[in-house]
Formats: C-alpha cells, sequence, structure tokens
C-alpha cells in the first residue's frame, strides 16, 4: 500500500534553561515510513526516544530538524512545519493521538465525550451515539455508565473510554501510546480487535506498549529504538 507518512531526518533537541542551556539530543536524523494499513510499533527502553518521537509525529513537540510528510485528503503535509491552524484541522478530521490518561471536560456524559469526534468528522448525533453504545459494549463497560461523567470512572474504565473515543471516530492516522496498559486479558482482546479493524480499513497506526500480547498481536513492524536513533527495524 502507498506511505501515508514519509520521516526524514526527524531530529529533537531539548534545551534546559534551568540548567544552564544545557542540550539534550532526544532523536538524531531519524529516517522511516508508515503505510496505510501498517501499524507500526514502536520499542525501545525507558529513555530511547519513544515518547519524544510520538509527540513529534503528532506535533505536540515541535522538531529540531527533519520532515514528517503526511499525505492528508487535501494533499501532501509537512507536519513538522505546518502552522497551527493546519494542524488543527488535521487533528479534528484525521490524525488522532491517544495516549493512557482520558483528557476532557469534566461535565460531559461518557457518551458523548465518545460521541463528538464522529460528529466532528461528519456524523449525525444519532450515528455517533450508536458507534459509541456499540464500543462501549465490546469493551464491556457498565449501560449504567453511560450517561456518568469519566471523572467519576476508575482508571481502568476511563482507559476504555478513551479508547472507544478514538477509534470510533475512524482517523486515518492513529497515535496509541499505552493503550491497553489498566486493562483485563479480555477487554485487551477486545482493544486489540477494534484497532485491527481500524487497520482494515486502511487506517495508518503507530504503537507504544510494553504489553507483549498487544505488541504481538497488533504490529507488523517494529521500529526499535536506542538513545534517540533507530538502531534496528523488526519485521513481524
Amino acid at each position: 500500500m502507498a506511505n501515508l507518512l514519509e520521516i526524514r531526518g526527524l531530529a529533537k533537541q531539548f534545551r534546559l534553561h534551568i540548567l544552564n542551556g544545557k542540550v539534550i539530543n532526544a532523536l538524531h536524523s531519524i529516517d522511516f515510513d508508515i503505510a496505510e494499513g501498517e501499524i507500526l510499533g514502536l520499542t525501545g527502553q525507558s529513555g530511547s526516544g519513544k515518547s519524544t518521537l510520538m509527540k513529534c509525529l503528532y506535533r505536540t513537540y515541535l522538531p529540531t530538524a527533519g520532515q514528517i510528510v503526511y499525505q492528508s485528503n487535501s494533499g501532501p503535509i509537512d507536519l513538522a512545519a505546518a502552522d497551527e491552524h493546519a494542524l488543527i484541522a488535521l487533528r479534528r478530521t484525521e490524525i488522532t493521538y491517544c495516549s493512557q490518561f482520558l483528557h476532557v471536560i469534566p461535565r460531559v456524559p461518557a457518551l458523548d465525550v465518545v460521541a463528538e469526534p464522529l460528529i466532528r468528522r461528519g456524523a449525525t448525533r444519532e450515528q455517533a451515539l450508536a458507534a459509541a453504545r456499540d464500543a462501549f459494549t465490546r469493551l464491556s463497560l457498565p449501560a449504567e455508565l453511560w450517561d456518568a461523567y469519566p471523572a467519576t470512572f476508575s482508571g481502568g474504565e476511563q482507559q476504555r473510554i478513551n479508547i472507544a473515543r478514538a477509534v470510533v471516530a475512524r482517523p486515518r492516522f492513529l497515535l496509541l501510546d499505552e493503550p491497553t496498559a489498566s486493562l483485563d486479558a479480555a477487554t485487551k482482546d477486545a482493544v486489540i480487535d477494534m484497532v485491527l479493524a481500524l487497520r482494515d480499513k486502511g487506517g495508518a497506526i503507530a504503537l507504544i506498549s510494553h504489553d507483549a500480547h498487544t505488541m504481538n498481536r497488533l504490529a507488523s513492524r517494529r521500529l526499535h529504538l536506542v538513545e534517540g536513533r533507530v538502531q534496528e527495524v523488526i519485521h513481524a
């Protein structure tokens, strides 16, 4: 399949002003591609640069150098150089970042939290709520909690809401950071099946997970990082 992202010469430095301007080189001239319908796993020890790389791809961090060329529905765009308005538009319509923590408006019912991104992308409210209910059912979230506020849920329940919100939106590019960290085995498999279904529809996914079962079932290729450099690419 065609590449959805092409990353060339990606580097990231952090300047620590509280340490007299000390420079930390977190990523060093990284090159790789992500194809449509591919799940790329990012592996490496803590501090190897996985989360920094993920945040550069989403542009939470502004790269110090390099290109991240994304083939959007409107044409190619370099995420490393794009202005904030273009990035916000892509995050609303094509790109989703899902961490293991849920960050939402406190007094919005869980169903609306999950439905809202799908409504933004053109679905009717009825379609979006139906998709949210289906996702909650698949993730074994009790129906009596669907209208509750997410802040009242346990950590594992909040993580299920977060996963449902990300996958239901059907992004073209999904970034997953430890998506199954707080989940039991059955719910992990439900999450994995939902992510695989997104992949089968052509979505590209970048994945960080320390859970071997999740990584083994999802990743078709792995990019192994050591001290901010790509040491090897492992094919499943």
